[in-house]
Protein backbone atom coordinates (compact mmCIF):
# COMPACT_ATOMS: atom_id res chain seq x y z
CA UNK A 1 0.00 0.00 0.00
CA UNK A 2 1.47 3.56 -0.75
CA UNK A 3 1.21 6.63 1.99
CA UNK A 4 -1.77 8.67 0.90
CA UNK A 5 -0.73 12.05 1.31
CA UNK A 6 -4.34 13.65 1.62
CA UNK A 7 -5.56 10.53 4.34
CA UNK A 8 -2.15 11.53 6.54
CA UNK A 9 -2.57 14.87 6.93
CA UNK A 10 -6.04 14.43 7.44
CA UNK A 11 -5.65 11.78 10.13
CA UNK A 12 -3.03 13.99 11.85
CA UNK A 13 -5.28 16.87 11.67
CA UNK A 14 -8.01 14.74 13.37
CA UNK A 15 -5.63 14.19 16.24
CA UNK A 16 -5.06 17.78 16.73
CA UNK A 17 -9.17 18.50 16.51
CA UNK A 18 -9.79 16.17 19.36
CA UNK A 19 -10.32 19.42 21.08
CA UNK A 20 -8.79 17.65 24.54
CA UNK A 21 -4.98 16.25 24.85
CA UNK A 22 -5.29 13.02 23.69
CA UNK A 23 -7.71 11.32 21.49
CA UNK A 24 -8.77 7.62 20.59
CA UNK A 25 -10.28 5.35 17.16
CA UNK A 26 -13.97 6.19 18.34
CA UNK A 27 -13.17 9.82 18.02
CA UNK A 28 -11.16 9.40 15.03
CA UNK A 29 -14.00 7.73 13.56
CA UNK A 30 -16.29 10.25 14.49
CA UNK A 31 -13.93 12.74 12.21
CA UNK A 32 -14.18 10.86 9.42
CA UNK A 33 -11.34 8.22 9.86
CA UNK A 34 -13.05 4.58 9.88
CA UNK A 35 -10.29 2.65 12.11
CA UNK A 36 -12.29 -0.71 10.71
CA UNK A 37 -10.14 -0.05 7.20
CA UNK A 38 -6.72 -1.11 6.06
CA UNK A 39 -6.27 2.06 5.09
CA UNK A 40 -6.39 3.37 8.65
CA UNK A 41 -4.24 1.11 10.20
CA UNK A 42 -1.30 1.29 7.30
CA UNK A 43 -1.49 5.11 7.65
CA UNK A 44 -1.64 4.38 12.00
CA UNK A 45 1.38 2.00 11.83
CA UNK A 46 3.49 4.69 10.04
CA UNK A 47 2.37 7.65 12.03
CA UNK A 48 3.85 4.61 15.01
CA UNK A 49 6.53 4.07 13.09
CA UNK A 50 8.09 7.17 13.44
CA UNK A 51 6.82 8.17 17.11
CA UNK A 52 4.52 10.62 15.46
CA UNK A 53 1.57 9.35 17.72
CA UNK A 54 2.22 7.55 21.29
CA UNK A 55 0.02 6.08 24.17
CA UNK A 56 -0.41 8.59 26.67
CA UNK A 57 0.50 6.18 29.38
CA UNK A 58 4.22 5.65 27.34
CA UNK A 59 3.55 2.09 26.39
CA UNK A 60 4.21 0.44 23.06
CA UNK A 61 1.45 0.41 20.29
CA UNK A 62 -1.85 2.20 19.42
CA UNK A 63 -4.53 -0.62 20.04
CA UNK A 64 -4.59 -2.71 17.23
CA UNK A 65 -3.23 -6.42 18.19
CA UNK A 66 -2.97 -8.56 15.34
CA UNK A 67 -4.48 -12.11 15.49
CA UNK A 68 -2.35 -14.96 13.84
CA UNK A 69 -4.99 -15.70 10.98
CA UNK A 70 -4.40 -12.02 9.66
CA UNK A 71 -6.66 -10.40 11.27
CA UNK A 72 -7.20 -8.36 14.56
CA UNK A 73 -9.28 -6.63 17.12
CA UNK A 74 -8.83 -2.51 18.40
CA UNK A 75 -8.88 -1.01 21.51
CA UNK A 76 -9.79 2.65 22.64
CA UNK A 77 -6.71 3.83 23.93
CA UNK A 78 -6.04 7.40 24.49
CA UNK A 79 -3.79 8.55 22.43
CA UNK A 80 -1.70 11.93 21.51
CA UNK A 81 0.35 13.57 18.70
CA UNK A 82 3.62 13.60 19.99
CA UNK A 83 5.85 16.71 19.45
CA UNK A 84 7.51 15.26 16.41
CA UNK A 85 4.16 14.96 15.27
CA UNK A 86 2.76 18.64 16.28
CA UNK A 87 6.19 19.32 14.34
CA UNK A 88 5.38 17.65 11.06
CA UNK A 89 2.26 18.86 10.83
CA UNK A 90 3.04 22.29 11.50
CA UNK A 91 5.53 21.98 8.43
CA UNK A 92 3.17 20.37 5.86
CA UNK A 93 0.61 22.81 6.35
CA UNK A 94 2.89 25.22 5.28
CA UNK A 95 1.11 25.84 1.53
CA UNK A 96 4.83 26.15 -0.01
CA UNK A 97 5.86 22.42 1.78
CA UNK A 98 2.74 20.84 0.94
CA UNK A 99 2.56 21.68 -2.97
CA UNK A 100 6.47 20.89 -2.96
CA UNK A 101 6.14 17.60 -1.15
CA UNK A 102 2.99 16.75 -3.19
CA UNK A 103 4.36 17.47 -6.25
CA UNK A 104 7.82 16.42 -5.88
CA UNK A 105 7.54 13.46 -3.56
CA UNK A 106 4.69 11.42 -4.62
CA UNK A 107 6.47 8.29 -3.77
CA UNK A 108 8.56 9.06 -0.92
CA UNK A 109 8.68 6.61 2.26
CA UNK A 110 7.54 8.46 5.53
CA UNK A 111 11.06 8.94 6.81
CA UNK A 112 11.50 11.13 3.47
CA UNK A 113 8.16 12.95 3.82
CA UNK A 114 8.77 13.89 7.79
CA UNK A 115 12.71 14.97 6.46
CA UNK A 116 12.11 17.13 3.55
CA UNK A 117 8.73 18.57 5.42
CA UNK A 118 11.07 19.72 7.84
CA UNK A 119 14.04 21.29 5.96
CA UNK A 120 11.59 22.57 3.52
CA UNK A 121 9.96 24.74 6.34
CA UNK A 122 13.22 25.83 7.92
CA UNK A 123 14.18 27.07 4.39
CA UNK A 124 11.37 28.99 4.07
CA UNK A 125 11.37 30.34 7.28
CA UNK A 126 14.72 31.36 6.94
CA UNK A 127 13.95 33.42 4.07
CA UNK A 128 11.11 35.16 5.64
CA UNK A 129 13.22 36.06 8.83
CA UNK A 130 16.22 37.34 6.11
CA UNK A 131 13.22 39.18 4.59
CA UNK A 132 11.88 40.62 7.77
CA UNK A 133 15.71 41.87 8.81
CA UNK A 134 16.75 42.69 5.40
CA UNK A 135 19.51 40.87 4.71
Amino acid sequence: MKIDHEYLKGLLEAFEASGEPQTDIFKLQSLGFDYQTQEFLFHMRLLKDRNLIARTDGSYGFGFSEAADGGGSWGALPLRLTAGGHDFLEAIRNKEVWNTVKTGFKDASIGTLVDVSKRLLDGFLQKKIDNILGS
